[in-house]
């Protein structure tokens, strides 16, 4: 554990995470690679990662649905294509608070986690957790039962969002620690 993560440092830490997290949504067909996401997992994308504001019915296999408080809104510098686009730095990290299926679907939720106490999550696990997966779970229950966003169907979007998070399309996870990052191969 970082000596920024002792136990007076906690609070700051659950306070730079939890509060005003927004919704992020990324649609995905993963195959199996969806398979390899756990509860607990945290995992690093090395690149930027592109998700959007709007939610509803998604027609691929899988959601992610990122939990944050740190992106980039960038919907206002899109030109006429109404992605709601969200951008979350590069080398972001995410743990995997929940794996839901449900009519054939996947929901994978993630917690964007602050950069620089990503450890201090490892083996921490608390009731907030629980309570964004559970919301999670119901927004995407509520979504399968509406229409997709036309947008968000568009072969452009869905090529931007066909990537899985956190490994390269052969399933291997990236390196969680900066150094190993930029030897990594794609």
């Amino acid at each position: 554990m970082d000596e920024n993560d002792k136990p007076e440092n906690i609070e700051e830490i659950l306070n730079a995470t939890f509060p005003g997290l927004l919704m992020l949504y990324r649609d995905a067909n993963l195959a199996s690679l969806g398979d390899l996401y756990s509860v607990g997992l945290i995992i690093r994308e090395r690149g930027f990662t592109d998700a959007s504001k709007r939610g509803g019915n998604l027609v691929t296999t899988h959601r992610f649905a990122i939990l944050s408080n740190h992106y980039l809104d960038a919907a206002s510098f899109e030109h006429g294509t109404h992605w709601g686009l969200c951008v979350l730095e590069r080398g972001a990290y995410y743990k995997v608070l929940d794996v839901y299926h449900q009519q054939e679907k996947t929901l994978i939720t993630l917690l964007h986690l602050p950069s620089e106490h990503w450890q201090f999550f490892k083996n921490l696990s608390t009731n907030l957790d629980d309570q964004v997966a559970e919301t999670a779970r119901k927004r995407f229950d509520e979504h399968l039962s509406s229409a997709p966003i036309a947008e968000l169907t568009q072969d452009d979007w869905l090529q931007r969002c066909r990537f899985p998070l956190g490994m390269n399309d052969n399933g291997v996870l990236f390196p969680l620690m900066e150094d190993d990052l930029e030897q990594t191969d794609q």
